[in-house]
């Protein structure tokens, strides 16, 4: 769908010259636009796909990323397995480039270190599994389960998980995306508890922090710009981390520009009646503008380089997340679901650190246990096993 709205937009005669994609919004998406916007040397800075195989420069030669690549979240979620003790887990992906991407690390990187017992596909497009959920975790050997898939799909294979009485009980669920609480009952929302979410986070916690200059200016533009204000969030944390590697992306973009047009040498699209013919004509001084890119961003540090495959690098950071419930006082109290930070994990060290207490992590656990971790493996009790 992306290609179609880009070649639409080249090849309108009526509409300005398309010199730059911010995007695409997918990994899946960037596999079929990477390789026509190289033939015709068109950018694509993107804010959300994060497949490693678009690390490969020779196919994608014009696609760059701020959000960080999936081999950094592979390397974070195997050394948060090496934490808890676990070695083994049941694999849940989603059926598309970024599920998949994930599953090709884990198994050619980290074979040694992770052993997929079990693996399932979920398919959004018909809201189903390749096998069924629940005979595949029983006959597991491992309680971990691992669903490596987007927002939507991770939302859906927790549904579906909860509808087959596989929460709250003997399994420990770690996602790569955050679940909707909304589209869940109250009556279910207890049983979310001790979920855990690693994503990519954004602070000043980070070893080299983030511009707070540049992301006031932002804010600031942003509520001047907002018909209503307080529309406009007040703290960062209430700000998505995509609305920042989208913010960093066009300013990569624009600095890009900015550099050509000082150079007398401003791209500009040589327009055809098929978009395939087309071409960026200045694209080799503007993508070298782009590889030279170092800027310090709303969401770090942004370097792209041959050396560092197109990518942001340095400072990038995961936080692990544990659903949990907490009071909420309005008309009446109740207690809602909410994601609690646990730990943080930087690219630099390597390593995951508590984010208050050292010595006390704080996670709930399902069957709101609060101590002892629980074992990748089913235990045994006499001569009965326990699932």
């Amino acid at each position: 769908m992306e290609l179609e709205l880009v070649c639409r937009s080249i090849t309108n005669q009526t509409e300005p010259d398309v010199v730059g994609v911010v995007g695409p919004s997918s990994s899946t998406n960037a596999r079929y636009l990477g390789p026509f916007a190289a033939r015709i040397g068109l950018p694509l800075v993107s804010y959300a796909a994060t497949n490693a195989d678009l690390d490969d420069t020779f196919t994608y030669q014009t696609f760059y990323r701020t959000i960080p690549s999936d081999t950094l979240l592979a390397h974070a979620v195997v050394q948060l397995f090496k934490y808890f003790s676990w070695t083994t887990c049941t694999i849940i992906i989603g059926k598309d480039d970024y599920g998949y991407g994930g599953l090709k690390i884990l198994s050619e990187l980290y074979y040694s270190n992770l052993s997929l017992q079990e693996r399932l596909i979920f398919d959004p497009r018909f809201d189903q599994f390749h096998a069924h959920l629940k005979p595949t975790l029983e006959r597991s050997r491992s309680r971990i389960v691992l669903v490596w898939a987007n927002q939507s799909s991770t939302t859906r294979i927790i549904q579906h998980a909860l509808k087959a009485e596989l929460l709250g009980g003997n399994y420990v669920w770690v996602t790569t995306n955050k679940i909707d609480f909304n589209v869940f009952i109250q009556n279910d929302w207890f049983k979310l508890k001790g979920i855990l979410t690693v994503v990519p986070t954004i602070g000043n916690s980070s070893i080299f922090g983030v511009n707070e200059t540049l992301q006031k200016e932002a804010f600031d533009t942003w509520r001047k710009l907002s018909n209503d204000d307080t529309q406009v969030p007040k703290h960062l944390s209430a700000v998505s981390p995509f609305a920042m590697y989208t913010f960093d992306a066009v300013w990569a973009m624009i600095q890009a520009l900015n550099k050509s047009t000082l150079d007398k040498k401003s791209p500009s699209m040589q327009k055809s009646s098929t978009c395939f013919d087309s071409l960026l004509q200045n694209h080799t001084e503007y993508l070298m503008y782009l590889n030279q890119t170092l800027f310090f961003g709303v969401s770090g540090i942004i370097h792209f380089s041959k050396d560092n495959l197109h990518e942001r690098t340095h400072g990038t950071m995961y936080t692990l997340y544990n659903v949990q419930d907490i009071e909420q006082k309005s008309d009446k109290v109740r207690r809602v679901p909410n994601y609690k930070q646990i730990m943080t994990w930087y690219e630099i060290s390597h390593n995951w650190m508590n984010y208050s207490d050292q010595d006390n992590i704080n996670i709930i656990w399902p069957n709101n246990q609060s101590e002892k971790v629980p074992t990748d493996y089913p235990q045994l009790r006499g001569l009965e096993k326990v699932n």
